[in-house]
Parts: structure tokens; sequence; C-alpha cells
């Protein structure tokens, strides 16, 4: 049971939001028909007044209404918040229709039967919700059913509530082993996620990663006041693997990913885009703030201490304005080409060329 505590509190909110999307139509159609098996009582009604129960027509068709609208805006309903707030009135309007034409059957002991029929609404509803709201939605069943005996006199109220608490427990364990197995389901998926656009040598992101960066236009998507774009180069990289074989070369790659990964923000995409070649997207920054940290990098791995053999990088630096990614792309390239070929070991601005 403690497995969903490996779930990370930042990711709760993004937990909770993958199992609502994961069983939305379960909880949404368990919803519904909840509503549709309320009418259904009708004809017990019938049975119990041994006629046509003109009484309770209104009280238990009542709930189609608020049924339709459900159906209707239930595409609109995204946020597992509001979801929760809406899936949940519609076992608790049958509890209250059922309340309401329990109110004018001559006999009320079916009453008993009728309110135990509705814990497994509200456990087939629960699916789709966090425990913790779980808990609270399905405990006014008790509430219900207390304030309604203030005036309805039920003449099994005792039976009411000791036959309601072991099924209220009951389905809350039921949800607590769902919401741990879907903990697992959302873990695995994550890591899934990640793996598809982390590169596996580095650490840092592959191309995929330009999924979340770039819309369909091929422009970036961030709402940031400024983009800017370097590549990197492992200068002379084909002689470290020649000299010192391709285990160091690994490892100098290694080296280089994480120097850049700690000169950049946590906000910032680092990108490994082929070979020894990097990219790295800065949100939210200017030429200059680009300019500083290509300089810093720079200056970081030509000091470092690598444990095999010194190394220095080039790079091209160029302001994203908003065009096709993939012009940038080429502006960047050939500022890193111009640094190679200009003594390499060097940051170049591609609108200084």
């Amino acid at each position: 049971m403690n497995r969903i505590f490996k779930i990370d509190k930042s990711q709760l909110e993004d937990f909770y939001q993958s199992k609502f999307n994961y069983y939305r139509y379960v909880s949404f159609y368990s919803a519904v028909l909840s509503v549709l098996m309320e009418t259904l009582y009708f004809v017990t009604d019938c049975q119990i007044f041994g006629r046509f129960a003109t009484e309770t027509l209104i009280p238990r068709f009542s709930v189609l209404i608020p049924m339709l609208l459900l159906i209707i805006f239930n595409k609109r309903i995204h946020s597992y918040k509001l979801g929760t707030f809406l899936y949940y009135l519609f076992p608790h309007f049958a509890m209250w229709a059922t309340i309401w034409a329990i109110w004018y059957l001559p006999n009320r002991d079916f009453a008993r039967e009728g309110f135990i029929i509705m814990h497994f609404a509200f456990l087939a509803v629960g699916f789709a919700m966090p425990l913790k709201h779980h808990i609270i939605a399905h405990g006014f069943i008790f509430l219900n059913i207390i304030i309604s005996n203030l005036w309805i006199h039920y003449e099994t109220f005792d039976m009411m509530l000791s036959l309601a608490a072991p099924l209220y427990i009951g389905c809350i364990l039921m949800l607590a082993i769902n919401q741990v197995s879907y903990a697992d389901h959302y873990l695995v998926l994550k890591q899934k996620e990640k793996d598809s656009v982390t590169d596996q040598l580095t650490g840092v992101f592959n191309r995929n990663i330009l999924s979340e960066i770039i819309d369909d236009e091929n422009t970036v998507t961030s709402h940031v006041s400024g983009v800017v774009v370097l590549m990197i180069d492992l200068d002379k990289f084909k002689n470290v693997n020649d000299t010192f074989g391709h285990e160091a070369g690994d490892k100098m790659l290694r080296f280089l990913s994480d120097q850049i990964k700690k000169s950049v923000r946590s906000s910032d995409y680092v990108i490994r885009w082929g070979g020894e070649e990097f990219v790295v997207f800065l949100m939210d920054a200017s030429v200059e703030f680009g300019l500083t940290k290509a300089e810093e990098i720079r200056k970081t791995v030509e000091s470092s201490d690598t444990g095999v053999c010194p190394i220095t990088v080039s790079i091209g630096v160029s302001e994203y304005c908003g065009e096709d990614y993939h012009d940038t792309i080429k502006k960047v390239d050939r500022a890193l080409y111009y640094a190679k070929g200009h003594g390499r070991n060097r940051v170049v601005l591609e609108s200084d060329i």
C-alpha cells in the first residue's frame, strides 16, 4: 500500500489527472448508469403500491435532467477536480431522488436495500478519483441517511447504518488497492516517457523532446520573452576516440553533458543532437545571457581535468525570433562551423559573422 508514496509530492497532481484520464469513462458511465437504474426503481414502487405509482413518477425520473446535462458537457470535463465534483453528484442525485420517492411509499422497509446498492455506484464512480476525495464524497451517504431520517423515520434506521459501515470501508479498501495498482502503472508510464526523450549515454534529452518544445507549425511553443539556441561541439573528438578508445570518448561526452547541465537552468533544454554535438534551448533568455552561458561552458570545459585528456569546445549562438526552428538551427550551425574554422575553442554569435 505504501507504493503510492513512491510518487513525488510534486507529481501528485499529474498522477491524479493521469488516473482520471485513464478511468474517466468507467466513472462517467457508472454515474450515468446509477441515474438510469434509479428510474427502474419506479417498477418496485408500483409493486409496493399495487398500482401505477403516480406519486413517485416525478421523483424517480427527475434525475434524467442532470444526467442529460452530464452527457452533453462530459467532453468539456478535462480536470480531475471538476470531474470529481460532477461525477460524484450523480449517485447523490440518485440517492436524493430515492429519498424523495420513499416519502410517498406506504412501505419504507425496502429503503435499506436501495441504500446498500448505492454503495456500488459510489465504488464504480470512485475508480477515476483520488482516494482522499472518494472518502469524503462517499461518506456523505451516511449524512443523507441521517438527515432524511429526521422526517422519514426509517423503521430500520440503525440497521441501515450498521450495514452501510462495512460496505463503506470495503469500497475504500478496494479503491485504495486500485490506486496503488495504478501508481505502479503510472510510474512505469513516466519512466517510459522519460526513456523515450532521454539519451541513454549522457542522460540529457534526445531529439524526441522537441515534441514538447516545438508545435505543429515548427515554432517554439513556450510563452517566454525570448529563446536563445546554443550548438556545442567537442573539438577534435575523433582524435580522442582514435587515441584513447571509444570508452574514453563516451566518458568525454558524459563529462561535457554534465558541464552543460550544471551551467544552465532547470527550465532550459539540453539535447544531444548527434555524435559529439549538443543543442541547448535557453528559455526566457536574452542574447547577452546566451553568450554569457556559452562562454561559461567553454571556460569550464577548457580548465577542467577530465581524467583522460584536455578537451575544448566550440559554440555557436543564435537568437530564436519566432521563425521555423529549423532556420534557427541552420543559423546556429553556421556560427558553430565558423567557430571551428577559426581556431576552435571559441564562442561565435551568428549575427556577428
